[in-house]
């Protein structure tokens, strides 16, 4: 997943040096992040692999890693303690674009020099895994730092879920999960005090649209205000709620084969509750999604109370020439499910660092990339603005003005996160995505949720087998 980190606010001129990513918005390249403190002594520690040496035959470490993924810091000192802990073997280390990058690596990975190490968005790695381009490590998964079990939800396996299951195919650890990031309801700090809203207090699907009413209802004066702000099509926004309500996009049978599961009483329930939400006031069009209109420029054009969004969107929703003028006037909160006291599972998009199959020094490939789940490691990556990948760490960001939304994030991805199904056909599926077709039948009224669900399950079975 193209998901670069903006958990710090960033001004409105950073909006010129914005990438391409999955979730079809765009996202500003982060910025350096104050260091950040150990997490706390009681926590567990990160599995510390033993140094070992690396083969006579490894001169030069080939590492390809993505722009703004490490911080010029991080990236020297993995460098520096891999080639003092390696004599004689330099690292080569280069810096990608997401642009064209899956078509890139196909082209490398299939030569017979193709870079040892890289990193790969993890929406894109089923289709290297799949492909067998990449080093089967489920026997390193120990020294890798990630315990001692593949499966996503096991007590033994150390990495964030989703990241992990992004990981995994057939059981087989083919990648370490290295970040990640997600969304938080952003919202309007001086309206819910003209409001008189407690933001602590919406801990519920329920009490966030009463919120929205209230919310609507005192800006009335304002030209398509919306309390709640929900496009027809967040897929995103609403694989959350999905699989908050127990449903999944789609499932894997005992055969091996996905089949979309959209149709199931329980996914149903999380599509209603995004229709309840979206019929709750929100001005956000039926047949389009989050990008179009970019809603962070509706935020800072004071028509937005709340709305889901990525932690970089906050930087971008206020500004001199909006409405919305200071950082002060907006707040992060995570996102509430429909059970009280409950967040929902967020979406994780990050990135996953892998081992060419034909890598020439895999055992010190593996070396390198063991750096990241080390403590040192899984600080670096909080000091750069990222999830870290360790569930450990990821529940005990430390408590700084720098981290605030970044807590926000971790708290909910270490609660629950869910991931796009790890099928072969997958990018298919996303290719004319049928669930945002669903969404925009069902709120115009073209088809019931029950009809539009079964068409959805029946276009994502046509594909998703690969």
């Amino acid at each position: 997943m193209r998901f670069l980190r903006g958990t710090k606010l960033v001004s409105i001129a950073a909006a010129a040096i914005l990438v391409a990513a999955c979730s079809s918005a765009a996202t500003p390249v982060p910025a350096t992040q104050a260091p950040t403190s150990a997490p706390a002594a009681s926590q567990p520690a990160a599995v510390t692999p033993a140094a070992t040496t690396a083969p006579a035959t490894c001169k030069t470490l080939t590492v390809w890693a993505m722009p703004g993924s490490f911080s010029a810091t991080t990236s020297n000192t993995l460098i520096t303690t891999f080639e003092n802990a390696h004599p004689g073997c330099v690292v080569n280390y280069q810096v990608q674009q997401w642009n064209g990058i899956v078509t890139k690596l196909t082209t490398a990975l299939a030569s017979n020099n193709p870079p040892d190490v890289m990193e790969i968005g993890n929406t894109d790695a089923i289709t290297f895994e799949a492909a067998g381009a990449l080093a089967d490590l489920t026997s390193a998964r120990a020294m890798l730092g990630g315990g001692t079990s593949n499966v996503s939800d096991d007590p033994g396996q150390l990495w964030l879920s989703s990241l992990n299951s992004a990981s995994v195919l057939n059981g087989k650890l083919f990648a370490v999960p290295f970040y990640a990031g997600d969304r938080v309801l952003i919202y309007r700090k001086d309206l819910f005090a003209a409001a008189k809203i407690d933001i602590t207090t919406l801990t519920s699907k329920d009490k966030l649209i009463a919120a929205a009413k209230t919310l609507q209802a005192a800006n009335s004066s304002v030209k398509d205000f919306s309390g709640f702000y929900l496009p027809g099509q967040n897929w995103y926004a609403l694989g959350q709620m999905i699989a908050d309500e127990g449903g999944a996009i789609a499932a894997q049978g005992s055969d091996g084969k996905w089949a979309g599961t959209l149709e199931s009483a329980a996914s149903e329930k999380g599509i209603q509750d995004y229709v309840d939400y979206f019929k709750a006031g929100s001005t956000g069009p039926a047949d389009n999604d989050e990008a179009n209109p970019a809603q962070y420029s509706l935020f800072l054009a004071g028509k937005i109370g709340m709305m889901i969004g990525n932690g970089w969107e906050v930087g971008l929703s206020f500004g001199a020439k909006g409405v919305v003028k200071t950082a002060d006037q907006v707040g992060t909160a995570p996102i509430p499910g429909a059970t009280d006291g409950k967040t929902v599972p967020v979406f994780l998009g990050g990135s996953v660092i892998a081992v060419a199959a034909k890598s020439q020094n895999v055992q010190a490939a593996e070396d390198f990339i063991a750096e990241l789940s080390t403590p040192a490691g899984q600080n670096a990556e909080i000091s750069d603005g990222w999830i870290p990948s360790l569930k450990q760490f990821a529940a005990n960001i430390p408590d700084t003005p720098a981290n605030v939304t970044l807590k926000i994030q971790a708290a909910e991805a270490a609660a629950g996160s869910w991931f796009t199904p790890n099928a072969k056909g997958w990018a298919a599926v996303e290719a004319n995505n049928p669930i945002k077709s669903m969404m925009t039948a069902i709120l115009t009224g073209q088809k019931t949720l029950d009809q539009a669900a079964k068409d959805a399950d029946a276009a994502i079975n046509g594909v998703i087998n690969g």
